[in-house]
């Protein structure tokens, strides 16, 4: 018997996280958004903007892209753009649920965001 395909029956998403357990100086900083771009570029994504969190380990970031991609691929995605391996591992297992809120990351009430990057 074949398993039913919940990857197809989760809405699309149009935001990619990234958790990071560390902090670069800006110039690496710079760097890791043009890899961002070209790694997106090269599977036809655009990127509309970055923005990161500060967090008690290192960063989050946030990416919205288009088009929005369905949650299977959007975990690789992230996997691909460096997020924490363990992270897309439990991703991968609630995609595989069918939990719509596949992707968490927790922030700190009020965080701040800072945007690194916004498509012209």
């Amino acid at each position: 018997m074949r398993r039913k395909d919940v990857n197809a029956s989760l809405p699309k998403t149009n935001l990619l996280k990234i958790d990071k357990d560390c902090i670069v100086n800006a110039g690496l900083q710079r760097e890791y958004v043009g890899t961002v771009l070209d790694i997106c570029s090269k599977r036809g994504i655009k990127v509309l903007w970055i923005r990161r969190t500060d967090t008690a380990h290192g960063v989050h970031f946030y990416m919205k892209i288009s088009p929005a991609v369905g949650a299977m691929t959007a975990n690789n995605l992230q996997y691909l753009l460096g997020d924490d391996s363990k992270r897309v591992g439990f991703n991968k297992a609630r995609i595989e649920s069918g939990l719509v809120e596949w992707s968490k990351l927790f922030e700190r009430a009020n965080c701040r965001m800072t945007t690194l990057y916004r498509a012209a």
